[in-house]
């Protein structure tokens, strides 16, 4: 078994996310066949390790708002903290709820959005959701995208080829075959005639042009000209950028805060910086001060004020002062949850705390995360 996290470096530039609901818990689309009989079933845990909800599910998804994903057969439904069914098992997929709001998809393959009770929100006849952002959600029902509100309304009509979130009351569009970047009334601000575009972050988009990365205003204007190889979002006023092979931070004025001088940095939370210098990580703050040697195989963000980090080919983790909260010691890591982060014990899979005490031993076939004080574990 591998760490079931996922890192991404500055080096790649990856393109901004544009999530539908709940992607990071988005359940299987398939048939029956993708479905066989098990002799397993699934429960709930609470904080103290008691089994709490023994229901015969065939699979779930962690707690949101109060309500879980829970399969039967190949349909999914939700059931609420004290094991009840709140929304029959009936869709082909389902992602779990934020903002009282739930994507789902019935099987004729449509797309529609309920509530906690499973009434539609938006009816199942769309291909396409992403996410609400700024109170917009884009949508595609035929071949074109639109913006909806919070009601449901039409905000801004189906004009779009492509589109994404919106981010600082901006969205980026394709519009008549070219990119563009328009405000909530759907009025283009300014045509994104770049090699690269990305998201607004802190009020500056980066931009590629000319083959060089810089940053752009509101008003598509460069504030940041384009003399950068790669360049990444701001965060806390600072952005990753690379000259050449070598990467370092710079604020919104464009000078730098700590020169180009790393293999790879990205940001970590917290006002921390994962750093790679010959193939080793470690943590500097955004004036690129030392907080953590580069001494580490690997170190992953901050969650809860823990990172996960690996050194000696196993897994602990650290706080936010670079101090490490457990010695390298377990197979396999995951980052915390509800105060709680599942490893790796010779005995199978458990649960520590913030101090890095154990507090669930290795006691069911497979255990996922905390969520909202419970997790989900195959009996």
């Amino acid at each position: 078994m591998a760490i079931l996290l996922a890192w991404t470096g500055c080096q790649s530039d990856p393109s901004e996310s544009n999530r539908a609901f709940g992607d990071n818990t988005a359940v299987p689309i398939s048939d029956d066949s993708d479905y066989p009989e098990l002799e397993e079933n699934w429960g709930f845990i609470n904080t103290e390790g008691a089994l709490v909800i023994t229901g015969n599910f065939d699979e779930t998804r962690g707690f949101r708002e109060g309500l879980a994903l829970v399969r039967k057969g190949d349909k999914w439904g939700f059931i609420n903290r004290d094991g009840a069914t709140v929304i029959p098992p009936k869709f082909k997929s389902a992602w779990s709820f934020q903002g009282g709001k739930a994507r789902v998809m019935e099987f004729s393959d449509k797309l529609g959005i309920i509530d906690q009770k499973g009434n539609y929100l938006l009816p199942p006849e769309y291909t396409e959701i992403k996410a609400y952002a700024d109170g917009l959600i884009a949508v595609k029902k035929d071949s074109l995208f639109a913006y909806l509100d919070e009601n449901g309304q039409i905000a801004i009509p189906p004009s779009f080829q492509d589109a994404w979130n919106f981010h600082d009351g901006l969205a980026k569009v394709a519009l008549d075959g070219k990119m563009t970047v328009i405000d909530k009334t759907g009025t283009p601000v300014f045509d994104a005639s770049f090699q690269r575009l990305g998201n607004f972050a802190e009020g500056l988009a980066k931009a590629k042009w000319k083959d060089k990365f810089g940053y752009l205003n509101k008003n598509g204007k460069p504030v940041i000209q384009n003399k950068y190889d790669n360049a990444g979002d701001f965060n806390e006023g600072v952005a990753v950028v690379g000259m050449g092979e070598k990467y370092g931070l710079i604020n919104q004025k464009g000078n730098f805060l700590v020169q180009p001088q790393y293999q790879t940095i990205f940001y970590a939370g917290n006002n921390r910086w994962v750093v790679v210098n010959e193939g080793k990580f470690g943590l500097i703050d955004q004036l690129g001060n030392i907080i953590a040697e580069p001494v580490y195989q690997q170190i992953y963000t901050f969650v809860e004020d823990r990172a996960i980090y690996q050194r000696d080919d196993l897994w602990g983790y650290l706080d936010t002062a670079g101090k490490e909260i457990t010695p390298p010691q377990y197979g396999l890591a995951w980052s915390f949850q509800s105060g709680l982060a599942r490893v790796g014990f010779r005995q199978g899979i458990g649960f520590i705390d913030t101090t890095g005490n154990p507090v669930i031993l290795p006691d069911f076939a497979d255990v996922r995360d905390f969520q909202e004080g419970l997790a989900t574990v195959r009996l």
